[in-house]
């Protein structure tokens, strides 16, 4: 027994650390190094933690999102929850529509225009800082060239529309893409729903390393409930 008790309590302990250590690998992640010709400069990243998958408290929520996302697999969460996904429907270059039984989810997708938009530098180099007084997910210190239109929800009966906090910072959006002609179509933007039919998630992999992020939207019981971004390599 005082030898199983060690165990549990090493493997606790382990668990811990681990978390750790993949919490302060995420917290160096949101800090930039730009170089310059007047030598490097650190940009900080003020996004922040209160979105990230590891502030995340609800613990079905965080079984579920965590086993579709990438960084619920460094917790060894991936394809844990018992989740339905949804099917591509449709594309184009402009949007993207996944299907399941009578519910879809449309997204879409248009070209950045800087000049519709207030946009603010950081040091020597105009590292594209804030668009709109927001600080934003896209390619770091880069002017967008995408952005996210609008993301909606239709279940046979009733059309949902993701509100305008949810979208307005997220640019570089990703669809789908083949590496070659001949290799299967890989689609980044995904949906799921439980089992229940309670919760929906809407998922999307957004813009390239170094910069590569991921979010995903969360529905419950018909209403939009928030969203949970992190970087994704």
């Amino acid at each position: 027994m005082a030898y199983l008790i060690l165990d549990v309590i090493s493997f606790n302990t382990m668990q811990s650390m681990l978390r750790c250590l993949i919490l302060v690998f995420v917290l160096m992640a949101r800090v930039v190094t730009v170089q310059s010709q007047v030598g490097e400069y650190v940009v900080p990243d003020y996004k922040g933690m209160a979105e990230s998958f590891f502030s995340l408290n609800d613990s079905i929520l965080r079984a579920e999102v965590g086993s579709f996302t990438f960084t619920g697999s460094l917790v060894g969460l991936s394809g844990r929850a018992s989740l339905r996904e949804f099917e591509l429907h449709s594309l184009t270059s402009h949007t993207i529509t996944l299907a399941l039984d009578q519910k879809k989810v449309h997204i879409s997708r248009g070209p950045f225009f800087a000049s519709l938009h207030h946009i603010e530098y950081f040091g020597p180099q105009q590292y594209v800082y804030r668009i709109d007084g927001r600080y934003f997910w896209g390619f770091d210190g880069k002017m967008p060239g995408q952005r996210l239109v609008n993301v909606h929800v239709f279940d046979g009966h009733e059309r949902l529309e993701l509100p305008a906090r949810a979208t307005r910072d997220i640019y570089e959006p990703n669809f789908c893409s083949r590496r070659s002609i001949f290799s299967r179509q890989e689609c980044y933007s995904r949906a799921f729903i439980s089992k229940d039919g309670e919760r929906l998630y809407i998922y999307m992999r957004n813009s390239r390393i170094p910069s590569l992020y991921e979010v995903t939207w969360i529905i419950r019981k018909g209403k939009y409930l928030g969203r949970v971004v992190d970087y994704a390599y």
